[in-house]
């Protein structure tokens, strides 16, 4: 499932996210029938804005499913494990609107990093491209 993250994020949109996406036994959210392992891939997980405390909810919930494999029944307090379920996260550098993750989040993904590709190098592979089509 692909989830885009945007400043009005909320942790509450997250967890109705996978409530939806999983099936629900008992305590346990598994992956829909069938299906061995569930990813949940996270486009733009820098964009949520702070709350008026400084921390960001989104990214709280998301750590404690994936520290504590599970999120919990904010109506009866008790711990929903989630069960074969793999998180993946892409994100910009800072700035304009995205913010600095937090080290607690980040700990738990492994770091891609992909530098800008030249102008020159754009445009080589788009004029190529196009000179596909004529």
């Amino acid at each position: 499932t692909w989830v885009n993250f945007s400043a009005k994020t909320s942790s509450g949109n997250l967890q109705t996210l996978y409530e939806s996406k999983l099936d629900k036994k008992g305590k346990r959210f598994t992956p829909h029938s069938g299906k061995k392992t569930f990813i949940f891939f996270v486009d733009d997980v820098n964009m949520p804005m702070h709350d008026r405390y400084g921390s960001q909810p989104p990214w709280e919930l998301l750590r404690q499913t994936i520290d504590q494999k599970g999120f919990y029944n904010l109506k009866k307090f008790t711990l929903h494990n989630v069960v074969d379920t793999i998180f993946i996260a892409a994100c910009a550098p800072p700035g304009g609107g995205r913010n600095t993750v937090t080290p607690r989040l980040f700990r738990h993904f492994n770091m891609i990093w992909l530098p800008d590709v030249p102008q020159r190098s754009m445009e080589h592979i788009f004029t190529s491209i196009l000179k596909g089509f004529l």
